[in-house]
């Protein structure tokens, strides 16, 4: 057997690389080896999260995995046939839902299958996009390019304890539809929600005036604000702000933690929200991050505007490349930067 060998050190070379040479393997039925994983990283190797990923996308696919545990800074991957079933997985501790979702969406929607499944872990946890930003921000998104899935959370899982509960249900999409959003039409309507679980009221009513205060400074003003107390195994909490229609998918998102406060939870978020909206950006970068390397997929030419282009993003077009012939450029436009991909007429 002969596998596609990919660098995981290169460029961003952290778990981004996993979960992109992963899914392209899946959907591409090409067999993977991933070196160096994560080799420049404080502590190299699979973190918890990762050996999860690719134990899940081993479960579902019916694939062969072989060095993926904790730690491990190798691994190979050989595809097998995915099937629509249902499934209920449990994760551990607070390993993240919303991580092994990236792969796994696109990896089982464009495998042709759909897929119930239940995930316990961590719903809402720090290096993760929250569960909130996935069903909002994501979903809508990933709709538009022809990849349809929702995300229900039963339970919020927090750092450390986890114990989250989400079901996710995945369509099957037959090919990735090319995504042209040059400008936005218009303003979308701005929505901050704001979460806490085991806390006091007053954490997530922080979050929220914190967030509204720090939008008026970029002259924004929310339309939809929502509080509130959740059901959860640790405390913890989060705030998701966003504006999305069908020209526009941003959003920002802010995780609490101990000694963190409050008001500085639902700042930042707001902050890093009117900074990409304020470019007259239609994705926020982390948006980017994750459509640019399905758009490698796609039967024609995509273009996007994102307030920048960064390292994740570079890093999952390197490993789509890999995989395939794609041409991507990146051209200024004001305080944004705005995406085109090409994939190779080869690629059909």
């Amino acid at each position: 057997m002969t596998f596609l060998e990919i660098d995981g050190s290169f460029g961003e070379g952290g778990g981004q690389t996993v979960r992109t040479a992963t899914f392209f393997s899946i959907i591409l039925d090409r067999p993977i080896r991933v070196t160096k994983v994560r080799a420049g990283r404080r502590v190299p190797g699979l973190r918890p999260q990762h050996a999860a990923t690719l134990e899940i996308l081993r479960k579902v696919c019916g694939g062969t995995l072989e060095g993926g545990g904790i730690g491990s800074t190798e691994f190979t991957f050989t595809p097998g046939l995915p099937e629509s079933r249902s499934l209920s997985l449990d994760m551990g501790t607070a390993a993240s839902i919303t991580l092994v979702l990236q792969a796994l969406v696109p990896a089982i929607s464009l495998a042709g299958v759909g897929l119930e499944l239940e995930l316990v872990g961590g719903t809402d946890v720090p290096w993760s996009p929250t569960s909130d930003y996935v069903s909002t921000v994501l979903s809508p998104s990933l709709k538009k390019i022809g990849i349809v899935f929702s995300l229900e959370v039963k339970k919020r899982g927090y750092y450390p304890s986890g114990g989250g509960r989400a079901v996710v249900h995945i369509e099957p999409c037959q090919g990735v539809l090319p995504l042209d959003l040059p400008s936005r039409t218009h303003d979308p309507a701005i929505s901050v929600v704001s979460r806490a679980g085991m806390l006091p009221s007053r954490v997530p009513e922080q979050q929220l005036s914190s967030a509204v205060s720090e939008l008026s400074r970029f002259g924004l003003s929310a339309s939809v604000v929502d509080v509130h107390l959740e059901e959860s195994l640790s405390p913890g909490s989060s705030i998701l702000v966003s504006a999305v229609d069908d020209s526009c998918f941003i959003g920002s998102d802010s995780i609490g933690a101990r000694g963190k406060p409050a008001l500085r939870v639902g700042s930042e978020a707001a902050w890093r929200f009117g900074k990409s909206f304020s470019t007259g950006a239609c994705v926020d970068p982390h948006l980017a991050d994750m459509l640019a390397p399905l758009l490698c997929l796609a039967k024609g030419p995509s273009s996007l505007v994102t307030p920048e282009v960064t390292d994740h993003l570079r890093t999952s077009l390197h490993v789509a490349r890999q995989f395939m012939k794609v041409d991507y450029s990146v051209e200024p436009r004001g305080a944004a930067s705005v995406l085109s991909i090409k994939p190779n007429e080869q690629n059909s």
